[in-house]
C-alpha cells in the first residue's frame, strides 16, 4: 500500500496505468465502503455495485484534487458516497410523495457508538443536519461523515484526521448529541 500515494500522483499526471492499477487496490475498498453504507441505508434500492461505480465515476472526475495518500482518497470517498446516496435518495424522494422515508428513533442516534444501523434514518434529514453542524464545527462534522458514510473507525478516522484517538471519540459523542437534537427538532409537529 505503501506506492498508493504515487500512484494517486500519476493518475492525478493522467497516467492511464497508474490509475488502472489504483482501480485494482482501491475499488474493493470503495466497493467495501458502498457495501457498508448501503447495509445502514435498508431504505435505498442502489445496489453496491451502482454506488461505488457512481463514487468512482466522480472521484474520477476530481482530478485537481492533490491527493495526499490512501487515507486521503478514503476520506473524499466517503464525502463522494455521501453525496451519491443523498442525491438518489431525494431523487427518489422526488418521484414519490414522502420517498418511503421513516424517520429514525433518536435514540439509535444516541445509544451506539458504531455506525447507524436503522433503517428507519432518514438520510436526506441527516445529511442536511450534518450540512448545518459542518457550518459550526467542521472537523467534527468530518468525524460524523468519515463515520457514518465512510464506515471508518475511531482509529482510522484518528490517522486521516491527524488527531488522537480520544478526540475522535469526544467529537463523535458531541456530534451524536448535536445531530440527535437537530433531527428532533426538524421532526417536531409545527
Amino acid at each position: 500500500m505503501g506506492n498508493i500515494t504515487a500512484l494517486l500522483q500519476d493518475w492525478r499526471s493522467g497516467n492511464a496505468a497508474a490509475e488502472s492499477e489504483l482501480i485494482s487496490l482501491l475499488y474493493p475498498v470503495l466497493r467495501e465502503q458502498a457495501h457498508a453504507q448501503l447495509r445502514r441505508a435498508a431504505n435505498a434500492t442502489l445496489q453496491t455495485t451502482e454506488l461505488a461505480n457512481e463514487a468512482y465515476v466522480r472521484l474520477r472526475e476530481q482530478l485537481g484534487v492533490d491527493w495526499q495518500n490512501r487515507q486521503h482518497f478514503l476520506a473524499i470517498a466517503a464525502t463522494v458516497i455521501r453525496r451519491v446516496l443523498v442525491d438518489y435518495l431525494r431523487a427518489r424522494a422526488a418521484e414519490k410523495r414522502g420517498g418511503g422515508l421513516a424517520v429514525m428513533p433518536i435514540h439509535e442516534l444516541l445509544d451506539s457508538d458504531h455506525p447507524l444501523g436503522s433503517d428507519g434514518l432518514d438520510w436526506i434529514a441527516l445529511d442536511e443536519a450534518l450540512t448545518k453542524f459542518a457550518k459550526v464545527e467542521p472537523a467534527t462534522a468530518r468525524v460524523v461523515e468519515l463515520r457514518l458514510f465512510g464506515g471508518l473507525s475511531v482509529e482510522e478516522i484518528a490517522e486521516v484526521t491527524e488527531t488522537s484517538i480520544a478526540t475522535v471519540g469526544r467529537q463523535w459523542r458531541f456530534a451524536r448529541a448535536w445531530i440527535a437534537t437537530s433531527l428532533m427538532i426538524a421532526n417536531q409537529p409545527r
